[in-house]
């Protein structure tokens, strides 16, 4: 256990800073998941949280005061009260993000989220909320103490102040502080495991699950849970922890083959990863029902003070219907109400011959379905659904906890082996996983993926062609006869690392997309001068393209190619390229790059401060905006 000496103000590994005091820690900012650091110190979790006046940090997309789980674990476990230090204006706004975490949202209409209105499972919702919420109100878990017009609170003999500049003072007289003066702006540190990192990019299998983290948010020892499912190579991220894009860059993951989010609910260990991810590289789809969803901008919108409208237009959102299937990367989806305290959605997938199954957070005991039902808490048709669990699924990723939030261990290891043996369990610590059970406990890390073995069918090889080009700006819009002109030329390619795949000066002879692996471009054309800050070096990974310049412009190559890994690519050569282009906006869309990069565009882009740190496929996509003007000297 870690001890605080007085005075002593520590910086926590997450973020956030930590002091002791005559009334308990003090924390000052909280960003996600710190909780997992101060369970390792002698008091255990603060009782007592000052919130920062800048809450959210957009750079990263996070709360700096996410306090949620703290007031959870206080409550439920320690059954004491947190008490958070703030003004006025934050205890609104954190009374708003409270009551929607906590209890989900006040006006909704659960119906609209069905295809059938008349559908005889939908759910009582209200009720079932009421049933978890058992009469708690906020304050039954949480004090706020609120500023005076001087800046100041006192409990119980200690002084917190708070200045202009929005750092805090702290004056304890059984501690000899006098104004010890802590920063108020709040330092976000990114910690997590990685795990076994592959030394080659890391190739997605046609079916399979990659975990992101197995246990759940009051677990010091393992990341909070999450899970990427694999589709035609693809992923899509279920409730994604926060950081997950730079654990995927440092696992070597290209995170241009993520950008689909299935969001189940508002709880802040499944919600807050979503919100890191729309505000980084790339406009991501999110999939949700439209009460979950509206839920997710109540909270947001709030505690990031972002407009409504504003946030919606960071993301595509795709509504999901319970009652029918969506189709999600060649995926077809069926989800269901969970049982939970807030709404919430699991769902059942199928693909090819496999079928596969997640819970989400789900109580799921039928004595408790039994009791629900005799209270009117249940109708027969939810009843039903609840107690028809889709064990025969191929696999079943099932959440356990502590009930009745949870479905307890002991319910799922007293299932029959054949069950067991297909059951991956997780929101769970290995310490509470039963060493006595045919259950498997989900293994985090891109090394510990499971790859599911699904039949191939007869056109697998022109879908991932199709597949592949939709995922290219430039050819989204391609007609049906384009198309099958397009895998009728398409040839697919297997390049090993090191080799040379352009040679500059040389005439261009084919047009390449990458399909897995990383390659290196490097206008100057000495591999052994590559240094990793040097303009004219360019790095590209899935589904990107090059060798389309000296086609179209019909001169030489203007840079070195080298595969920086094995390579697989789709190459068209040049006649063919040029033949199914022709006459088409992609033509268009592919000469105007065309020109922006004969005239040093990328250089230009990497040399301007405002757009160097942009990626590769950001600043493709610019270059797609820019527009070539000649000025006379003197000429504004």
């Amino acid at each position: 256990m870690k001890t605080l000496k007085k005075k002593e103000i520590v910086k926590l590994n997450r973020g956030g800073l930590l002091v002791d005091t005559s009334i308990g820690y003090i924390q000052v900012g909280s960003p996600p998941e710190t909780i997992k650091d101060t369970m390792g110190f002698e008091k255990g979790v603060p009782l007592y949280f000052c919130l920062p006046k800048k809450f959210f940090n957009r750079n990263k997309g996070i709360s700096v005061a996410e306090v949620e789980f703290p007031l959870y674990f206080n409550f439920f476990i320690r059954q004491k009260k947190t008490t958070l230090i703030c003004s006025k204006e934050h205890k609104e706004i954190f009374m708003t993000v409270l009551k929607e975490a906590l209890f989900g949202p006040e006006e909704f209409n659960i119906n609209a989220d069905y295809d059938d209105p008349s559908d005889p499972t939908i759910p009582n919702m209200k009720k079932e909320m009421d049933y978890f919420r058992a009469n708690l109100e906020v304050n039954s878990l949480v004090d706020f103490k609120v500023f005076d017009k001087k800046g100041k609170v006192e409990i119980d003999g200690c002084v917190v102040e708070i200045d202009k500049n929005h750092d805090f003072y702290i004056s304890d007289d059984e501690y000899n502080y006098d104004k010890l003066k802590i920063p108020g702006e709040i330092e976000y540190k990114v910690a997590f495991d990685l795990g076994t990192v592959p030394v080659e990019p890391y190739k997605p299998p046609k079916f399979g699950i990659t975990c992101l983290g197995p246990s759940h948010g009051f677990d010091p020892h393992d990341n909070t849970s999450g899970f990427i499912i694999w589709i035609n190579q693809r992923g899509i991220m279920i409730d994604p922890p926060v950081n997950t894009t730079e654990w995927l860059e440092r696992s070597n993951v290209d995170s241009k083959l993520l950008d689909s989010v299935i969001l189940t609910h508002t709880h802040a260990d499944h919600d807050a990863g979503t919100f890191q991810k729309i505000l980084e590289a790339g406009k991501i789809t999110i999939y949700a029902t439209k009460t979950v969803m509206e839920s997710w901008l109540n909270k947001y919108s709030v505690l990031a003070q972002i407009d409504k409208k504003e946030l919606c237009d960071l993301f595509n959102f795709v509504p999901i219907f319970i009652g029918k299937k969506v189709n999600i990367l060649g995926a077809w989806f069926n989800f269901q109400y969970s049982l939970h305290s807030i709404p919430t959605v699991g769902f059942r997938m199928t693909f090819r011959d496999k079928s596969f199954v997640y819970t989400s957070d789900h109580l799921n005991q039928p004595e408790v379905f039994k009791q629900l039902f005799e209270n009117d808490i249940l109708n027969k048709g939810r009843f039903d659904q609840l107690n028809n669990f889709p064990w025969d699924s191929d696999v079943i990723y099932h959440e356990a906890g502590v009930p009745p939030l949870h479905t307890p261990i002991s319910y799922l290891n007293s299932l029959n082996e054949e069950i067991q043996k297909k059951t991956v369990v997780y929101h769970i610590s290995k310490k509470d996983f039963p060493e006595q059970t045919n259950l498997t406990l989900a293994k985090f890390g891109i090394a510990n993926s499971i790859d599911i073995e699904v039949e191939e069918g007869e056109f697998g090889p022109a879908f991932e062609i199709l597949d592949t080009f939709s995922k290219i700006e430039y050819f989204r819009d391609f007609t049906a006869t384009e198309l099958k002109d397009l895998v009728s030329v398409v040839v697919k390619e297997f390049i090993p690392k090191g080799s040379k795949i352009i040679e500059k000066g040389k005439k261009g002879d084919k047009f390449y997309v990458i399909l897995s692996g990383s390659i290196r471009i490097i206008g100057a054309g000495d591999q052994e001068n590559d240094q990793e800050d040097h303009l004219n070096v360019k790095r590209l990974g899935s589904y990107q393209c090059f060798g389309e310049v000296s086609l179209l412009l019909d001169t030489p190559r203007t840079a070195d190619v080298f595969a920086e890994s094995d390579v697989e690519a789709l190459s068209i050569t040049r006649s063919a390229f040029l033949n199914l282009i022709n006459g088409t906006e992609v033509e268009k869309k592919l000469h105007a790059i065309a020109l922006n990069r004969d005239m040093d565009s990328w250089e230009s882009l990497c040399e301007t401060s405002l757009f160097s740190k942009l990626n590769s496929s950001q600043k493709t996509n610019l270059e797609l905006l820019l527009r070539r003007k000649e000025l006379e000297a003197g000429e504004q």
